[in-house]
């Protein structure tokens, strides 16, 4: 394993290292939401969604698109972190 493939590894657990973003991931592994959708479904403010998914897209776990005035999410890699979930026992 190379040194920049550790860190960027390293930096993808990271992002995962915390209950509210994997429960975000968890979502965005069912379908892409925009963050108004995640809000709801997580039942957390704006503006802590919006934190963790600024971490999630740093990491590269996630991305963005523009619908209109909002932000909608989805997974870089979604078989990765189907598989990582499914490791984990978050099943969808």
């Amino acid at each position: 394993m190379q040194i920049s493939n550790a860190e960027e590894i390293t930096g993808f657990f990271k992002a995962l290292g915390n209950i509210t973003r994997l429960k975000i991931v968890a979502e965005l592994a069912k379908n892409d939401k925009c963050v108004s959708d995640v809000e709801n479904i997580i039942g957390t403010r704006q503006a802590n969604i919006s934190q963790h998914l600024a971490v999630l897209k740093k990491y590269g776990v996630v991305d963005c698109r523009r619908d209109g005035n909002m932000r909608c999410y989805f997974l870089r890699q979604p078989e990765v972190v189907k598989n990582v979930l499914w490791l984990l026992g978050k099943k969808e």
